[in-house]
């Protein structure tokens, strides 16, 4: 049994950041807000301030927002289509919660996927795509260390996927994309902060074998960042259960 299912509870430790009031009607463009809006809930999921399994009522968000609850609507839809929100009919939208079951279950396939990708990509990548997958690398260490949660997470995805593109293969890119907007929020909700600013460490590391050419090591490699992001898990972690929706969605800023 690993950490993610044996841990006691333990609480987040990195501040969201604070700005002022959103101000919502800056475009008479309908999907222009929509975007904004989208962006402001979306930042609150993914900085690990909204439980999983939250309920989203349209009416809440509308005076929130000042906008009519078929804007939020549309906006809900645009969640749930990057797997970010579940909408239940008749019950509402829900901040989604994946299981421990369904985490394992997108982890292993990610290393599938993964461990092939990178085989190819050891034997085939340039000297000036080395230099930008380390510069992503440098982007998530600096956001870990500024306390930037969501950015950290962003851009441990956009490497994950920028390593995967370099292989070409156009249909293990749609797959792993779609995996990889799921691990986001797995990470956001149950990732430890801590855990997580370990990662370039290893990713650079990764990269170092990558660049000797060594592909069966490159692949290990990227199986142990795969493996680490999954032991760390822990489905224990506290949400304040007194945290008013308002509240927290004007504390976190979007990217």
């Amino acid at each position: 049994m690993n950490q993610a299912e044996t841990d006691g509870e333990v609480t987040r430790d990195m501040p969201p950041r604070q700005i002022g009031k959103i101000h919502e009607k800056t475009s008479d463009d309908d999907m222009d807000i929509e975007v904004v809006i989208s962006e402001r809930i979306k930042s609150s999921i993914l900085g690990g301030a909204l439980a999983p399994g939250l309920k989203l009522p349209e009416e809440s968000l509308s005076e929130i927002f000042g906008v009519s609850r078929s804007r939020i609507r549309s906006v809900l839809q645009r969640l749930a289509f990057e797997d970010l929100v579940e909408i239940k009919r008749n019950r509402g939208a829900f901040i989604a919660s994946p299981s421990i079951r369904e985490a394992r279950g997108i982890f292993d396939a990610r290393r599938v996927i993964e461990r092939v990708t990178t085989e190819i990509v050891t034997r085939t990548v340039l000297t000036i795509q080395l230099a930008k997958l380390h510069e992503r690398v440098k982007g998530q260490d600096e956001a870990w260390k500024q306390g930037d949660y969501r950015r950290g997470i962003r851009e441990l995805g956009e490497f994950h996927l920028a390593m995967c593109a370099l292989a070409h293969n156009q249909a293990l890119t749609v797959v792993l994309e779609r995996l990889i907007r799921r691990t986001s929020l797995i990470l956001a909700l149950y990732g430890l902060p801590n855990a997580m600013m370990r990662m370039p460490a290893m990713y650079t590391n990764l990269l170092a074998i990558v660049e000797r050419g060594e592909s069966l090591s490159a692949a290990r490699a990227m199986e142990r960042c795969l493996f680490t992001l999954e032991k760390d898990l822990n489905f224990r972690s506290i949400f304040s259960p007194n945290a008013e929706l308002r509240d927290v969605i004007h504390a976190v800023a979007p990217d």
